[in-house]
């Protein structure tokens, strides 16, 4: 629990960071890449549990990214999955809370915006069945990338990401394993600061 309160802590910590760099930069920003973007959007995810099958996992995620430079940007993404298809009675959540360095490839006003980024951080899986609750923290990291169609007004539509999701949770017999998952993610984003 204190390893989701800390990933918890720092993420809200890196927003907070990146809305208060924005006016120590204002001189800069009339640079149009200068801007903080804020995205949302539905996330499925096929995770590999160590059996042959995997599980269908449907949820959402959230980023905030600001833009250090043209192509260079910092981003913390936090995403929530909920399991499906498990037994009567069982319920599973995983939770992720990532961060790191994002780099737009061809970003140019008012053009796709293609991107790879490397994310790093943790996952936690909660399971209850029957009254009894049980959770437990992972390394998490993510590596893929996506692209941004931009509309008028600072909005862009995520039309895709996608990420190689990377998790450690032990299995039952307590031994280390490593599940290769993979997210797929759209969603919208909402561009502040510099122009458009």
């Amino acid at each position: 629990m204190k390893t989701e309160s800390l990933a918890i802590s720092l993420f809200l910590a890196a927003g907070l960071v990146c809305a208060a760099a924005g006016p120590a930069q204002a001189q800069e920003h009339s640079a149009w890449w200068r801007a903080i973007d804020i995205s949302a959007g539905y996330s499925y995810v096929r995770t590999n549990s160590g059996n042959s099958n995997g599980f269908n996992v449907n949820g959402g995620s959230a980023s905030a990214a600001y833009n250090l430079r043209d192509r260079f940007v910092i981003v913390a993404d936090a995403g929530a999955y909920h399991f499906s298809g498990l037994p009567n009675g069982i319920s599973s959540t995983m939770y992720s809370y990532l961060f790191g360095p994002r780099i737009n490839l061809m970003r140019t006003r008012g053009r796709l915006n293609p991107f790879v980024q490397a994310l790093f951080g943790v996952a936690r899986l909660n399971s209850s069945t029957q009254g009894v609750e049980a959770g437990e923290n992972s390394f998490a990291m993510a590596f893929g990338g996506g692209l941004d169609i931009p509309l008028h007004g600072g909005f862009a539509i995520r039309a895709v990401e996608a990420d190689y999701l990377v998790t450690r949770f032990s299995p039952a017999d307590g031994l280390a394993a490593t599940q290769n998952n993979v997210r797929i993610s759209a969603g919208l984003v909402i561009r502040f600061g510099g122009k458009r």
